[in-house]
């Protein structure tokens, strides 16, 4: 086969690296014009020395007018020091990418996302390269779907409010027509109502509680904390209701476990509760074990005092491979069918995944179904 002649291929005794060095000033000006975003150059002063159509369209200025313009001049006051400080550091070397906004000569408001790249000739810097996208539309969806988030927040948490007094009524009076001398099938009705509205009143509270997580309502009280308390709390009442049911229950403090440390004592309760009444809850035969361990922190991490595992594990029903990446979103339950008559409709674990990222700690699951589950929770704990 005679070898195609396309016309690219270099001159007698020229590299074709040679050739792309020869052509590279007519490539960066094509690259530079035809960039689909904002592209311009600015000087060691801030001044635009150049600028592409997208960059003038953005601006509504002329290049001649650009040319004349300080980058302070187009940016929104607000955000003027976001980008001073970018250039600042590009002039020092460091490429940067920040989020700002843009004024146009006629009033009109742009969002851009900048990146920042020095320009270095003979190993000084001579002037910072810049392009910039428009994100206006992007940022206006995301405002849209956080007002949008914001106002179920609200609905939800306005409701359940609203729903949260009568059922307490409800509750309180199912109660006592239960304590009265009903006849066997009035007293079983009764009864019915009752664990219903029970069930009412802990899927309002769920979702008070994950609408304030949502809205970022939910504060730390953080004060020292002893976890051996917390260990006791729980065991006072999950033993004898895993013994009820025919479960072993058992628990352990290692040694490496801090005396006290600095945290939320109500709020890791809360987690370590649901992780064990989970347990307890999906588990029909066998055991649940409860570890609770401790390190010291590292230095990628908080750095000072120490790390503390809860590990609790059951040989319960298990969880799919498939429903493990969601099981801590809201509204999810891994197997909605052997849930049976236990309350919750998936909102207990994205409660705890809040709470855990809010404590700066980890929540992890491993699981096979058939034959149990591991949750672990982590956090820091800072000393006291």
């Amino acid at each position: 086969m005679v070898p195609h002649d396309s016309g690219l291929a270099p001159a007698a005794g020229e590299t074709l690296g040679d050739g792309a060095r020869a052509q590279s000033g007519e490539r960066y000006a094509s690259m530079f014009t035809h960039h689909p975003h904002a592209a311009y150059s600015v000087d060691t002063r801030g001044y635009f020395t150049d600028a592409n159509d997208r960059a003038l369209d953005m601006t509504g200025l002329s290049l001649e007018e650009m040319r004349q313009t300080h980058f302070g001049q187009v940016i929104h006051p607000d955000d003027l020091h976001l980008i001073q400080d970018g250039f600042d550091r590009a002039m020092a070397g460091d490429p940067q990418v920040v989020e700002a906004r843009v004024v146009r000569v006629d009033g009109g408001v742009v969002d851009i996302r900048c990146t920042a790249i020095p320009v270095i000739v003979a190993d000084e810097v001579v002037g910072v390269h810049g392009v910039s996208e428009d994100v206006t539309d992007a940022k206006r969806v995301l405002r849209e779907l956080e007002e949008a988030n914001a106002a179920k927040t609200l609905f939800l948490a306005t409701v359940s409010h609203e729903v949260r007094t009568p059922l307490a009524a409800l509750l309180g009076a199912s109660e006592l027509l239960i304590d009265t001398d009903l006849p066997p099938e009035p007293e079983h009705f009764a009864r019915i109502v009752h664990r219903s509205g029970e069930r009412l009143l802990h899927l309002v509270q769920e979702i008070l509680e994950f609408s304030g997580l949502e809205a970022r309502q939910t504060v730390l009280r953080r004060a020292p904390v002893d976890v051996r308390a917390i260990v006791d709390d729980v065991a006072s009442w999950a033993v004898p209701l895993a013994e009820s049911q025919g479960l072993t229950f058992t628990l352990t403090v290692d040694e490496g476990v801090p005396a006290t440390g600095l945290g939320d004592a109500r709020r890791i309760t809360q987690v370590v509760t649901n992780l064990v009444q989970n347990a307890i809850a999906y588990t029909e035969q066998g055991s649940v074990d409860v570890r609770v361990s401790g390190r010291p922190c590292s230095a990628d991490g908080p750095g000072v005092g120490s790390w503390v595992d809860f590990r609790v594990r059951d040989t319960g029903i298990g969880i799919a491979d498939d429903d493990l990446s969601t099981l801590f979103d809201p509204f999810v339950q891994a197997d909605p069918q052997s849930a049976g008559d236990r309350l919750g409709v998936g909102l207990g674990l994205a409660i705890c995944r809040e709470l855990v990222d809010l404590m700066s700690g980890h929540l992890g699951v491993g699981s096979t179904l058939g034959e149990g589950s591991t949750f672990t929770f982590g956090l820091p704990l800072p000393p006291a």
